[in-house]
């Protein structure tokens, strides 16, 4: 399943709050998120109230969202009657990274905990079913299948539905997998429930209701002869369920391998006279395409880095007047407010050249995944002139590499065909990727930002046979 198409039903966030001087008497939080491609945050839920626990507020909240969609989460805290005293922003990848965070202001110290509940632990389950009500009359037999619900605290969440089996009042579906996070919030305590139905074929279909249950992981096991009877207020009795096997297996997906992982991401943006332009800012509070996309991209490629960082470098120009292929803009130590500085400090005194040799910088990241031996390097290139090094950048591709890595062109229309027929290589496809940046400004940013993010995922489940 990519990472576009999976949608998280089961992260919980803990609260933690403590106060520094206050001493309120009431204490409400609410969420809201950003959107990836928006500026303006959309609330989740009104305010919950949090708990209080000897000098300590607690509260947790189960999050539904897509991973890459909503980057970043703002929670503003009120106390007594609705009385602002802040708020904190975090982005959920490093929370998810990191497990904790620690924000802190005036008036309060805030932790927060995610637990990831998709832990890539799926459910084996096989049900059977003995004497079903029949809804279908004298001249036929129900049709049965069964729907299965996660309860998240408000509602009841389909997660699952079996095939149906015709004209059968005992019938035994297929065996089936259900990850325990998206049925139970990967509680064995938790109920969870399941319905059985009569089919039917009409459009739109009328399934007739025959029964349902509500039980746990744990009342299965409990069980001794696992079966477990149908409830329907219409029928006194209307079936009985059996559980034939059930098992537990772990699987590793992209987000299990994420947590924990070391992630080093490397940044060459070009200087030469054809890009100088794209260095340039009109007015002084306004952004150029280089610093849009450090601002954009960058905070989501480095928050898969434990110590959200990333190295950035220039080419085709000449920093230290030695005759470097490459040059150091900010190194790994820095996050992307250190290295929007680095570069907008830099970019005024590079003198500008037509020297574009990218072979060195690509073996520089195969060298610096060789040296420190991440679990995975990502390597972006920033390019808008000609490549003058053609021959030995094929040259360099028609080795096949077999590091964990990926190296991913941005080129400007101008130039995309060139580096696209080039990295269009069977050998080395899904490591070497072009992407064109059709529109040099914010919004032509955004519609490339998921597009990265989709081949870095495949890439990564692919490297290490991922489900």
């Amino acid at each position: 399943m990519s990472i576009q198409q999976y949608q998280f039903k089961n992260i919980k966030i803990d609260i933690l709050l403590n106060f520094t001087q206050l001493q309120p008497k009431q204490v409400q939080i609410q969420m809201s998120y950003k959107d990836s491609t928006e500026q303006i945050y959309k609330i989740t839920q009104n305010s919950f109230d949090l708990q209080k626990q000897q000098n300590q507020w607690i509260t947790n909240y189960k999050a539904v969202f897509q991973f890459h969609k909503f980057q970043c989460y703002h929670l503003d805290i009120s106390i007594n009657e609705n009385v602002s005293v802040g708020s904190i922003q975090f982005q959920l990848g490093e929370l998810l990274q990191k497990g904790t965070l620690v924000k802190t202001n005036n008036h309060f110290t805030i932790n927060l905990e995610a637990v990831l509940l998709q832990k890539g632990t799926l459910l084996f389950q096989h049900w059977a079913a003995e004497k079903l009500l029949n809804t279908d009359g004298i001249f036929g037999k129900s049709d049965p299948f069964l729907k299965f619900y996660q309860w998240d605290d408000d509602q009841w969440n389909l997660v699952y539905v079996t095939e149906y089996i015709q004209n059968n009042l005992n019938p035994t579906w297929n065996s089936f997998s259900i990850d325990m996070g998206l049925l139970n919030f990967y509680d064995e305590y938790k109920k969870f429930k399941i319905e059985c139905f009569d089919h039917s074929d009409k459009n739109p279909p009328n399934h007739k209701y025959i029964g349902s249950i509500e039980l746990s992981y744990f009342d299965i096991l409990q069980s001794p002869n696992k079966k477990f009877e149908l409830s329907n207020p219409n029928h006194k009795f209307c079936g009985i369920l059996k559980q034939l096997s059930i098992q537990i297996k772990q699987k590793d997906n992209f987000y299990t391998w994420l947590q924990n992982k070391q992630i080093q991401t490397l940044i060459f943006m070009e200087f030469s006279k054809s890009s100088y332009n794209l260095h340039q800012t009109k007015s002084y509070d306004q952004l150029n395409i280089f610093q849009q996309i450090l601002i954009i991209i960058g905070p989501i490629l480095i928050q898969y880095n434990k110590q959200n960082t990333a190295s950035l470098y220039g080419f085709g120009g000449n920093i230290h007047e030695n005759n470097e292929e490459f040059f150091q803009i900010s190194n790994q130590q820095n996050g992307i407010q250190q290295i929007c500085h680095d570069y907008s400090n830099c970019r005024k005194y590079i003198p500008i050249q037509n020297n574009i040799q990218i072979t060195p910088c690509l073996f520089e990241i195969i060298k610096q995944t060789e040296i420190f031996k991440p679990n995975f390097t990502i390597g972006i290139i920033l390019i808008q002139n000609q490549i003058q090094d053609v021959d030995k950048f094929k040259q360099f591709l028609e080795n096949q590499l077999i590091l964990p890595t990926i190296i991913i062109f941005i080129t400007l229309e101008e130039n995309f065909v060139e580096i696209h027929n080039i990295v269009n290589n069977d050998l080395n496809l899904s490591k070497v990727k072009s992407i064109q940046l059709k529109q040099s400004d914010v919004q032509g940013i955004h519609q490339i930002k998921d597009e990265i993010l989709q081949m870095i995922s495949n890439e990564i489940e692919q490297f290490y046979g991922l489900n």
